[in-house]
């Protein structure tokens, strides 16, 4: 599968994705939803809400971290799985670089090599203001499992 070539058909594949999991997933408590997408990236948007955010209004680690994955995890399943496969992350390497109050936060992934069983995918996590927070880098493992309960 090819990486979708309009935001429209992101947002399509994306919202598809979702319901057929057949349940609320992670993706609806980060409240993820599609930014952008280029020939060679995809990016997702998260509000800075007090569900997602620490003590002193600005983004939790975990939603950050939690951004990063899932924008790197979703780009390695259009980019590289064939029907069937999921991305399971086995690496993951986090620089918390700074933090912010200017949200949405936007996580944008790219892969930087990929093959028929291993990915690895660069995202780095900006906020409104394109200030960099997060930089990592995920390998995933392309693996056969079957999406929902």
């Amino acid at each position: 599968m090819a990486l979708p070539a309009t935001l429209s058909e992101f947002t399509e594949r994306w919202d598809s994705f979702r319901d057929s999991l057949g349940f609320k997933d992670i993706t609806f408590t980060l409240q993820l939803s599609p930014h952008a997408v280029t020939e060679d990236s995809m990016s997702f948007s998260m509000p800075l809400c007090d569900e997602l955010s620490q003590a002193n209004g600005m983004f939790a680690a975990a939603s950050l971290f939690g951004a990063a994955d899932i924008a790197g995890t979703y780009l390695a399943m259009n980019a590289y799985a064939d029907a069937g496969q999921f991305p399971l992350a086995i690496q993951s390497n986090v620089n918390f670089m700074t933090n912010s109050k200017a949200g949405p936060a936007i996580a944008t992934a790219r892969i930087l090599r990929g093959g028929a069983s291993v990915v690895v995918a660069e995202v780095q996590v900006a906020d409104a203001n394109a200030k960099v927070l997060v930089h990592t880098t995920f390998t995933y493992m392309l693996k056969e499992r079957r999406l929902g309960k």
